[in-house]
């Protein structure tokens, strides 16, 4: 057959070597999350859309999970060298994958964004460079009240942890609940018990990095989580993120000290709920600090020792979407839940958001508010005078496996769920972390 003859083909031939080209030109970027709100995922696909369309040649692979699958499915793909170029990463995480080369540094990213704009405390440099990205703050310590019922009985927002007991008493009965905490083989419940701990003067690990989680600070958290379970629902065992909203939305608990999430779901879900719901600080533990648990929820570019395949691509995209204009449209999805780590939006989201929560200006202050806080990785040696936490700068390379192994929440179990004495199961615990330290070093 002579092309001459033909001339159609040799155009077809043309354009189907270009069209192949074209496809193996065109890189994927695999991206896992678990910021699983319809609101959120509807941001993540209207993002993709418009970086697409800005750059044909990279193509966008969403997945999102819930937040107690995110590490078992994160761990699995490290495994089998599978990971996806962006992921979300806790900080607790951050050391280990550092360490061990999973992640790749970031610095070009931060400085783009501008480094002082950050919320102090929320860049965290492993051996002198960045390694994960925030993209929003995580405060799980606003309490959230039931003002009518609250009214009914005569009580006052609660101060201090005693006030918290009267006021728990005081509003259980006839099928409702004072109180609710998560007491479930978690995360949430390591992140309840550890406030507790920071309240009443201790901490996991001094500054030397040697655990110290068996003190007197320890022992208070635990009784006082002891003696609110006869305020709580009787299904706290098996409790976790979810279940700190869920069971407050049936309209049968009084005070829960959760993230703003809770209130999120109120205004859009239980509007009456929400009319009668206020937010204030956590009450003053026995230190006289009333100290929150406050982390960044970060992304992470994979290496390709595990599995990442277009890491370029992957770092145009993470610059993308944690930014300026797209930074403020993601926090506004779930507002007043997801806090902003740049300072130069949070006053912004806050202004555009009191509109979503009806025009309540109360809340957005109170969500936003992470001073006095603490998270896993900073806590290590932090002491807590005059009304303030001083952390020690210390990052802590071991909690992120004592967390995943889940030893904070089972020291729970063990005094909530099968009455062990407070100071026993503090001790039980101490034992469990120091033997996973020593394994770490060896």
């Amino acid at each position: 057959m002579r092309a001459h003859l033909y001339p159609h083909l040799g155009a077809m031939l043309v354009a189907g070597l270009m069209a192949s080209s074209a496809v193996a030109q065109t890189q994927t970027v695999r991206f896992l999350h678990n910021e699983t709100d319809p609101p959120s995922i509807e941001f993540y696909n209207k993002a993709i859309q418009e970086f697409e369309a800005a750059n044909p040649d990279i193509k966008i692979e969403m997945e999102a999970v819930s937040t107690d699958g995110r590490l078992q499915k994160v761990l699995a793909a490290i495994n089998t060298r599978t990971m996806p170029e962006i992921f979300k990463i806790l900080p607790e995480e951050r050391f280990e994958f550092a360490r061990k080369g999973y992640i790749l540094p970031v610095d070009d990213i931060v400085d783009q964004i501008g480094r002082e704009d950050y919320v102090p405390g929320s860049l965290v440099a492993v051996e002198g460079k960045n390694y994960d990205i925030p993209y929003t703050l995580g405060n799980y310590s606003v309490l959230w009240q039931r003002d009518d019922l609250m009214k009914a009985k005569g009580l006052s927002t609660p101060k201090s942890w005693d006030d918290l007991k009267t006021v728990g008493a005081a509003l259980t009965g006839d099928g409702n609940f004072g109180f609710i905490y998560p007491a479930g083989k978690n995360r949430m419940t390591g992140i309840y018990l550890s406030q507790l701990i920071w309240s009443a003067g201790g901490t996991y690990f001094d500054k030397d990095l040697n655990v110290t989680f068996d003190n007197p600070g320890t022992v208070k958290a635990l009784t006082f989580l002891k003696e609110m379970a006869q305020y709580s629902p009787q299904g706290i065992g098996s409790y976790s993120y979810g279940d700190m909203i869920n069971v407050y939305m049936t309209g049968k608990i009084g005070i829960d000290i959760y993230a703003p999430r809770l209130i999120a779901n109120a205004v859009t879900n239980t509007r009456s709920l929400f009319d009668s719901t206020s937010a204030a600080g956590l009450p003053v533990g026995p230190s006289g600090v009333a100290v929150k648990f406050v982390n960044a929820n970060s992304f992470a570019l994979s290496a390709p020792e595990v599995g990442s395949k277009s890491t370029e691509a992957a770092r145009k995209f993470l610059s993308f979407i944690v930014t300026g204009a797209r930074l403020k449209d993601f926090s506004l999805t779930v507002h007043p839940h997801l806090i902003p780590p740049l300072q130069s939006v949070q006053q912004e989201v806050i202004d555009a958001g009191a509109e979503l929560l009806g025009g309540r200006k109360d809340i957005g202050p109170i969500a936003f508010d992470t001073s006095n806080a603490l998270d896993f990785e900073s806590e290590a040696g932090a002491v807590f005078e005059n009304g303030k936490v001083i952390r020690s700068g210390v990052v802590n390379p071991y909690i992120g496996s004592i967390v995943a192994r889940g030893i904070p929440a089972e020291v729970v179990q063990r005094v909530v769920l099968q009455g062990e004495d407070p100071a026993a199961a503090a001790a039980w615990g101490q034992q469990r972390m120091q033997a996973i330290v020593d394994d770490l070093k060896n």
